[in-house]
């Protein structure tokens, strides 16, 4: 299916935060980049403040490639870049053309979202074709699910867009895991799976977290 023609002059993106090196955020060495605004409001969502469209900061396409290509020089072991949010996809004709030089420059594009496949290939969404690896699925907290690699609970899945990975990658069979960061501020970071435990412990002071 074609993809939704993009404007002209790309929107800018809406950027809540971003991490440079992380390994809980997708297979491999992966730069993670949180967007800002969701809709959906996911009852138990570990990023609420993350829903509001307001907060966050205007990046271009390009400014956001040559912030993520310069990480890559410093760290060339850097796979590939991981989009959460927020929901991406509703940003997703601002970010397609950040995801289609990320590819170009030889890194893979993860997306995490709360809608489905499905309905994203009915609006012909000009982020999907560019991704390589999503989730998809709104999180449901009764069905909340620590057992699988990236996935919060059991109702969401997870899809191989490209040839860039496979279902038996040992790496999609290991633990969630979550990285805890303290930035200027003193402010605890959670990069990675939200635990329940790690939750309890820092929420109250956490700054950004996973899905």
């Amino acid at each position: 299916m074609t993809p939704t023609p993009l404007p002209q002059t790309p929107p800018p993106i809406r950027v809540a935060s971003t991490v440079a090196l992380t390994e809980a955020e997708g297979p491999g060495e992966r730069f993670a980049i949180w967007t800002q605004g969701c809709t959906l409001a996911c009852p138990d969502c570990c990023n609420p403040h993350l829903w509001g469209a307001q907060g966050g900061e205007d990046w271009t396409a390009q400014a956001l490639l040559e912030r993520v290509l310069a990480a890559r020089a410093r760290r060339p072991s850097l796979e590939g870049v991981t989009l959460i949010g927020g929901e991406p996809f509703e940003q997703d004709a601002a970010l397609a053309p950040l995801a289609a030089g990320l590819r170009r420059a030889g890194l893979t594009v993860m997306a995490f979202t709360g809608y489905w496949l499905e309905d994203l290939q009915a609006r012909r969404s000009p982020l999907l074709p560019h991704v390589d690896l999503l989730v998809d699925g709104p999180y449901e907290r009764e069905r909340y699910t620590s057992a699988r690699r990236f996935i919060g609970s059991t109702n969401q899945r997870l899809h191989f867009l490209s040839d860039a990975y496979r279902p038996d990658d040992p790496r999609f069979a290991e633990p969630n895991t979550a990285e805890l960061r303290y930035d200027g501020e003193g402010e605890v970071q959670v990069v990675g799976f939200p635990f329940p435990s790690v939750r309890d412990a820092f929420g109250p002071k956490r700054k950004r977290a996973h899905r």
